[in-house]
C-alpha cells in the first residue's frame, strides 16, 4: 500500500446507465422566463432568477514491430489463438457478453478526425454557460459508442483523444482490434494522487466474461517523462481481483506540470496476449451557472437551497454559500468516460453527482440520471474527503438528471427537490463549465 493520500482524486463513475469561485456571479439578478414551472406561487415570487458565471516499456504505436496479439477475453471459444492472423473473412468476437446492465460500447470505426481539423469557432468561450446547448459545436468524442447511439465524450476542448485514436489506426488490424476490445471491456477508471509525494494509484474495472475484475497499478509522477506503473494488491479501496498481468505509464500533460490532465497508458496481459489501453483524467475547477425558477413554493428546504445559491452568486459574507465546484472525469480511448461534479459549501455541505458523460452524435440534448455522491453508494464515493463534509443539503435532492453535455466540458444538470409534505417539487438548474488549461504539445513522444 502507499502512504495516506491526501485525496487530490480524479474520477470514477460507475457506468450502469477551488475553487475558489472565480466570479462568483455579476451582483445583479438577471430575469428571463423559467425553463420548468413550479406547482406554488405567491404574489412575491414571479420572477426568475439566473446566475451569471461563478466561478514506461510498452509497445511503441507508431513502430511497425508493434504487433501485439489481441487480449483474450474469458468465456470466448471462438477467439484466435495468440499469434493466429485473421483471414479476411474472420469476424473477431463482441469484447463483451450480452448483459442487460452494462451492454458493451461500441466503438465508433470510422476514422478519427486528424489533429487542427476540429477547430472551434472564434466566439466560443469555456465560461459561456449558453454554448451547453449549441448544436453547431464539433464534440471531442472517445470514439465509444451505446447500443442505443449516444456517444461517449470528452470534458475538454483540446483534441488529445483525436490524437489518440489514431494512433490506434496505425497499429496492425490484428493489434487494432485487440485495443478496441481491451477498451470496450473497461467499465470504469480512478485515479488518486498523494498531492505531497506524487504517489499515484489507478484502479480499473473490467469486464471480464460475466465477471467484473478490479485492476490497481502504482507509481510516482515525475516531471515531463512518463513514470512506470505496476500492478499492486489494493488502491482506492478496492482488493485488486484480476489475474491478468498489468503494467502501464503515467504522465502529467499540464503545461504548468500541475497534473489536472493526466494520460495513463495500461499494457493488459501477458507477452503474446496483451492490448493496450489508454485513459485520460481531468480534475480541475469549474465555473457554475445557475437558473432559478420565478415560481417556486414554501418548502423550507428549497428556500434554504435557494438562499445557498443566491448567497452565491451575489457573493455574500455568509457561510451559506459555495466556496468549492470542480468537474473530474475518466476517459478510455475507444470507450466509456465519466464524470463527478462536485460543490463544496463554506459551511460544508457537499453536492455531488457523477454518471456517464454521453451525449446525441448532433447536439446536446440528453437525460442521464445521476448518482449522488456520498449517498447513493456509487464507485465515487470513497473519492472525496467526507471528514468534514456535511450531507444535509445532498439529501434535500430527489431526482438527479444530466440533461446537456455540448462534449467540451460542459454539462448541464437539472435537480429536482424531494417530495416534502404538500410542497411542489421545486427543480433548477446548473451548468458546470470546466476551467480549460492549456496542454503540454500533443506528439507521440510526449504521450509514450
Amino acid at each position: 500500500m502507499l502512504p495516506m493520500l491526501h485525496k487530490h482524486t480524479i474520477i470514477t463513475a460507475a457506468l450502469m446507465a477551488s475553487l475558489s469561485l472565480t466570479a462568483c456571479g455579476s451582483k445583479k439578478d438577471i430575469f428571463t422566463p423559467p425553463e420548468t414551472p413550479q406547482q406554488q406561487t405567491d404574489s412575491n415570487k414571479g420572477e426568475t432568477e439566473t446566475g451569471g458565471t461563478i466561478g514506461g516499456n510498452l509497445p511503441d504505436p507508431n513502430s511497425a514491430n508493434n504487433t501485439e496479439p489481441p487480449l483474450p477475453l474469458p468465456d470466448y471459444s471462438d477467439l484466435p489463438n495468440p499469434g493466429q492472423t485473421p483471414g479476411s473473412g474472420q469476424t473477431l468476437p463482441r469484447p463483451l457478453p450480452e448483459t442487460p446492465k452494462t451492454p458493451p460500447p461500441v466503438a465508433d470505426t470510422r476514422p478519427s478526425p486528424a489533429l487542427g481539423t476540429n477547430p472551434l469557432p472564434a466566439d466560443y468561450r469555456s465560461n459561456d454557460a449558453s454554448n451547453v446547448g449549441r448544436d453547431n459545436l464539433t464534440k471531442r468524442m472517445t470514439g465509444g459508442v451505446t447500443a442505443d447511439g449516444l456517444v461517449y465524450t470528452s470534458s475538454s476542448t483540446d483534441e488529445l483523444l483525436n490524437l489518440l485514436r489514431g494512433r490506434n489506426e496505425r497499429v496492425d488490424e490484428y493489434s487494432r482490434q485487440a485495443n478496441l476490445q481491451a477498451a470496450a471491456s473497461v467499465l470504469s477508471a480512478k485515479l488518486t494522487v498523494d498531492g505531497m509525494s506524487g504517489d499515484a494509484i489507478v484502479t480499473l474495472k473490467v469486464q471480464e466474461g460475466r465477471d467484473v475484475k478490479v485492476y490497481n497499478v502504482a507509481g510516482g509522477m515525475s516531471g515531463e517523462y512518463a513514470s512506470p506503473l505496476k500492478s499492486v494488491r489494493a488502491g482506492n479501496g478496492e482488493k485488486s481481483t484480476g489475474q491478468r498481468a498489468v503494467e502501464g505509464t503515467i504522465k502529467c500533460l499540464d503545461l504548468d506540470g500541475l497534473c489536472e490532465n493526466t494520460f495513463v497508458r495500461l499494457k493488459i496481459g501477458t507477452p503474446g496476449s496483451s492490448a493496450i489501453v489508454n485513459v485520460v483524467f481531468r480534475n480541475s475547477v469549474a465555473d457554475l451557472y445557475f437558473n432559478l425558477p420565478g415560481k417556486y413554493s414554501d418548502n423550507p428546504e428549497y428556500l434554504i437551497m435557494r438562499e445557498f445559491i443566491r448567497n452565491t452568486i451575489t457573493q455574500q459574507n455568509t457561510d451559506n454559500k459555495i466556496k468549492q465546484a470542480r468537474m473530474s472525469s475518466f476517459e478510455v480511448v475507444n470507450g466509456r468516460s465519466g464524470v463527478a461534479l462536485t460543490m463544496k459549501g463554506k459551511n460544508n455541505e457537499l453536492l455531488g453527482f457523477s454518471g456517464p458523460l454521453l451525449a446525441p452524435e448532433a447536439g446536446t440534448g440528453v437525460n442521464i440520471t445521476l448518482s449522488r455522491i456520498a449517498k447513493d453508494q456509487d464507485d465515487s464515493l470513497d473519492l472525496i474527503s467526507l471528514d468534514k463534509s456535511q450531507l444535509t443539503y445532498a439529501n434535500w435532492i430527489g431526482d438527479a438528471r444530466m440533461v446537456a453535455n455540448n462534449g467540451l466540458g460542459q454539462v448541464k444538470i437539472a435537480l429536482k427537490m424531494r417530495k416534502r409534505s404538500n410542497y411542489g417539487q421545486d427543480m433548477f438548474t446548473v451548468t458546470f463549465m470546466r476551467k480549460i488549461k492549456p496542454l503540454v504539445e500533443l506528439t507521440d513522444d510526449n504521450l509514450k
